[in-house]
């Protein structure tokens, strides 16, 4: 099958998906349709090689992506085939050493923060794929990011880190950034934590609306997950439990990420380290805003992992790849669809048969990777073109 034919496929396949993105199984019980069956398989040796490293990609065939220090950043709008350079032109090449945090809320609205000094920071925001970028000067370091649109969002502003616990404060625009609010503060002077204590590391941030936002992490405590919700736009916090994960009580935990699915569904993976030196991952959901979160199945030893609905997801680790149909109660192994002569490093999935993944030839420096797609929930691959196209046209707005 030519590329060309592929693409016309998936965006046939899409059309009929975009409406259905993401499905909440309270919901409803209709199947989500499926593309047809026509993925060809993947070559075996790539046409070109890039350093495309995370993807971050949309039902309408829009995404963005950026090489593995961050300081260089790309635009497509036809699944994965042609790449553009939308770097924003004064953006420095520091690396990821430097802080650097991004958020992309759809396929043509992108956020990168920058941290320079422990009380400054660049922000850079494009609202029209990378075309042009508007560049905002904060007074604050970054921190992670979360936005949910143009104009509003969140920064989980880092405030140094030491002896097992972080201090951290959380700002919020409503404006795209010209002006921000302090809504919450770690004060060594007040011992009132509002509810997120300074001990533990913050490691994942999200808001899943534009008051209900979460903070996971980990904290030296045995037998415990740590994880944080607010209702109140990041002012006060509350500790929040998954029922029923199985936590021996010499076990610590980390969050290993938190999984927005839409505005009230979400995924929180829990990793847990084995005196053997394997691993488990727990999957926990929630379909209520995160108040409630239910244990619902594990995975030992992947590397990275990622959903496209409640329901369904890839895994990856130690070679093999899973799919899961059933939000992570059980897993289906996939290898034998994986593409040959690459080792895959990151994952992407779009919807619940829709995905990118990024492999490489070299894993020691990750700077010569390909693009595949599948069209069923990772069960094959098709390799991508992803070619990068150099752009003149980018530009910074006063």
């Amino acid at each position: 099958m030519t590329t060309k034919r592929l693409i016309l496929t998936l965006i046939a396949g899409l059309l009929v998906l975009t409406g259905c993105i993401h499905p909440s199984p309270a919901m409803t019980n209709t199947p989500e349709p499926s593309l047809p069956a026509t993925i060809a398989p993947p070559t075996s040796m790539p046409n070109y090689l890039s350093p495309l490293f995370k993807l971050y990609m949309f039902a309408e065939g829009f995404g963005w992506a950026s090489n593995l220090d961050q300081i260089r950043f790309y635009h497509i709008g036809n699944f994965g085939e042609h790449w553009l350079t939308v770097t924003p032109p004064d953006f420095p090449s520091h690396g990821s050493g430097w802080g650097t945090y991004t958020s992309f809320p759809s396929g043509d609205i992108a956020w990168i923060c920058q941290t320079e000094t422990d009380s400054s920071a660049s922000l850079y925001s494009t609202t029209n794929s990378g075309l042009n970028w508007q560049t905002h000067k904060l007074s604050f370091p970054c921190g992670q990011i979360s936005f949910l649109n143009a104009n509003e969002g969140y920064i989980l502003s880092d405030q140094g880190v030491g002896a097992g616990s972080q201090y951290v404060s959380v700002y919020h625009t409503a404006d795209g950034g010209q002006n921000w609010e302090l809504r919450f503060e770690h004060n060594p002077a007040d011992p009132d934590d509002h509810g997120l204590p300074t001990g533990g590391i913050k490691s994942h941030f999200g808001f899943l609306s534009s008051d209900i936002g979460l903070v996971g992490g980990s904290v030296p405590v045995s037998g415990a997950d740590y994880v944080f919700r607010t209702v109140d736009g990041g002012i006060s916090w509350k500790q929040a439990e998954c029922q029923g994960l199985p936590l021996d009580e010499n076990q610590q935990t980390s969050v290993d990420n938190i999984i927005r699915i839409d505005a009230t569904t979400a995924i929180l993976p829990i990793r847990s380290y084995l005196d053997n030196g394997n691993s488990v991952t727990y999957f926990c959901s929630s379909t209520d805003a995160a108040e409630n979160w239910e244990y619902v199945g594990m995975l030992e030893n992947i590397e990275f992992f990622d959903f496209g609905t409640l329901l369904t997801g890839v895994a990856f680790g130690e070679g093999r790849m899973y799919q899961t149909s059933d939000g992570g109660a059980s897993w289906t192994e996939t290898t034998a669809g994986l593409p040959p002569a690459v080792t895959p490093v990151s994952l992407d999935m779009v919807n619940g048969l829709v995905g990118f993944l990024t492999a490489t030839i070299t894993p020691d420096t990750l700077t010569d990777n390909r693009i595949y797609i599948t069209g069923n929930n990772g069960t094959d691959w098709q390799s991508m073109p992803a070619d990068i196209i150099e752009s003149s046209n980018v530009s910074i707005v006063p």
